[in-house]
């Protein structure tokens, strides 16, 4: 059983930025998701025990190996499907606070996942919705839909992260790529899948029907920060619907919350102070919002950041490179191995 309890985030200018939620188990959880790490960048992602993907860093840090266990006995559904029930009651909210109640129903829906889908930890959900893209790139492909961009809301003060999406970096879900190199060189975080869609199946159709009516609900993914990716657990017929229907989704990011504190310099501190006080008393008509704002960001030492924790139990790697070198051998891809193994980007 798990205990949980959630909260709204808001920034310093009380602008709602998503959902916190703290997760305690009353006993240890031995399934669910976890990532594992060793030496040499090694990492895996682990469901229910079972590797899920392999990832190993590349030498010059600047991208990492993915490989994507498609044999893995338990990926189909992390959660329990969303209802039509759902999305009806879904529906019956106003527009400004419909994605706030997609973040409490999913928070439901991990906090009650039967084998602890996550370990106890603070969370936190955000949006991450179409927008504008913020630097021009080059398109890989002329994939309908290759120009959405989505990005999580703007946010002034402490927030130590914003997540940021293309649609040229989702997989093809219909047949999920066994090996990905992720390039962090361009920042490109990619969309990782979990299981593959079967095409023309039932529930796309009926999630095409929801996305014509602008009431699909938002794909859930998680920020895997050893990965630099981003891993659907619900959603993936839906975000095929949306493909396919050209019209751009929702996402939810689910992410580690970590706060620090950092000590302000005093010397600066003062200056800052001695500044205010001559901009107050020779100029009347300053700023008092202004003037505010900066006292608040002088005093409050908070600093919230995204952080995906991990145990080191891999040791050496050796048991991690048998495993993926058995794997590709099976799958006709040892061709990669060499670059996979000796962290770089290519052969």
């Amino acid at each position: 059983m798990t205990e949980y309890y959630w909260r709204d985030l808001h920034d310093r200018d009380n602008s709602w930025q998503g959902l916190e939620l703290v997760l305690r188990h009353q006993r240890v959880q031995d399934q669910g998701l976890e990532m594992l790490s060793g030496h040499c960048g090694r990492m895996v992602l682990r469901l229910n025990k079972e590797p899920l993907y392999w990832g190993t860093m590349l030498k010059d840090h600047s991208g990492a190996w993915l490989v994507f266990n498609a044999d893995h006995s338990g990926s189909g559904s992390l959660l329990p499907p969303v209802t039509s029930a759902d999305v009806e009651r879904m529906n019956n909210r106003q527009d400004t606070t419909r994605i706030r109640e997609w973040c409490r129903y999913f928070a439901r829906q991990l906090a009650s996942a039967s084998e602890g889908l996550l370990p106890p930890s603070r969370w936190i959900l955000r949006p991450m919705t179409a927008g504008q893209r913020h630097t021009p790139r080059i398109c890989k492909e002329a994939e309908p839909g290759a120009n959405w961009c989505f990005c999580s809301p703007e946010s002034t003060g402490n927030l130590g992260f914003d997540w940021h999406l293309e649609s040229r970096d989702f997989p093809d879900l219909l047949n999920p790529e066994k090996i990905t190199l992720v390039d962090w060189w361009w920042s490109e975080s990619p969309l990782l899948a979990t299981r593959a869609v079967k095409p023309n199946s039932g529930r796309v159709k009926w999630w095409r029907k929801k996305s014509r009516e602008r009431a699909l609900p938002p794909v859930l993914v998680w920020y895997i920060g050893g990965f630099g990716a981003y891993l659907i657990i619900d959603g993936h017929s839906r975000l095929q619907a949306a493909i396919e229907e050209k019209i751009p989704p929702q996402f939810l990011v689910l992410s580690g919350l970590t706060e620090r504190e950092f000590s302000p310099d005093p010397q600066a501190a003062a200056r800052t102070l001695r500044g205010l006080e001559q901009q107050l008393s020779t100029n009347r008509n300053c700023s008092i919002q202004g003037v505010n704002q900066t006292l608040i960001n002088l005093y409050d030492t908070r600093y919230l950041y995204a952080a995906t924790h991990s145990r080191a139990t891999l040791g050496n790697g050796e048991a991690w490179a048998d495993e993926v070198l058995t794997y590709l051998n099976k799958h006709q891809l040892t061709d990669k191995w060499g670059a996979i193994f000796g962290r770089i980007s290519e052969q």
